[in-house]
């Protein structure tokens, strides 16, 4: 199934809306594209330092986004 292109807003809104029920329900993620349609999302390093669970819990849901999602911004 090809990947359905969206903005990195949209990544965002759905990475509140899988950590609304976690630990981190406020924690700031960024989108970065990096190129032919990839994507990563970055944290805040002093969120990261705090709440060192937060950096799993980006990448898995960051893992389970990338197989459904590429990013406009190319």
């Amino acid at each position: 199934m090809p990947k359905k292109k969206i903005a990195a807003d949209e990544l965002v809104w759905f990475f509140h809306e899988k950590l609304a029920d976690s630990n981190f329900p406020k924690a700031r993620i960024a989108i970065i594209p990096i190129g032919g349609g990839n994507w990563s999302a970055l944290t805040n390093a002093n969120e990261r330092r705090h709440y060192p669970d937060l950096a799993k819990t980006v990448a898995r849901i960051e893992k389970q986004l990338r197989l459904r999602y590429s990013s406009k911004e190319s």
